[in-house]
């Protein structure tokens, strides 16, 4: 299986996920939704179809649109409405180019909910981490 595969299959289960696989409407089946968990998705199927990492935010909106990504479709008004936390109204962090020296996140929250930061790492694991987890884990220059 390609990497293009992979990263289609995960958007793919993001999607389904999205649409409600059966089950209420519960904090797993809102982090399976959840725009850190889109994005991390969206950015393996962008670096699957680079070739490499995007460099910019630029970059990575400009593939999403040539890859013909349909905001209706992961159920938001824009691409851009995407980039902004639905839990802390936020503007979301994306890591973009070759990662940093002992960080994988590729995607997190600046705030998050109640202590929580969702981060996504480039393997498409999506979880909920509070501060000093997140100081691990962080970029150096982002741990705050």
């Amino acid at each position: 299986m390609t990497l293009r595969h992979v990263a289609t299959l995960c958007l793919a289960l993001a999607v389904s996920a999205a649409a409600g696989c059966g089950g209420s409407d519960s904090e797993v089946r809102k982090q399976g939704f959840s725009h850190v968990r889109l994005l991390t998705s969206l950015h393996t199927r962008v670096t699957s179809s680079l070739g490499r990492y995007p460099k910019d935010e630029a970059e990575f909106k400009a593939a999403l649109v040539q890859d013909n990504v349909s905001p209706e479709a992961l159920k938001v008004n824009s691409i851009d409405d995407l980039f902004i936390s639905e839990r802390d109204g936020q503007p979301l962090v994306v890591v973009y180019g070759q990662p940093p020296a002992g960080s994988d996140l590729v995607v997190y929250e600046q705030t998050g909910v109640n202590g929580m930061r969702q981060v996504g790492h480039r393997i498409g694991v999506i979880e909920e981490v509070d501060a000093a987890k997140f100081a691990e884990i962080a970029p150096k220059t982002a741990a705050k």
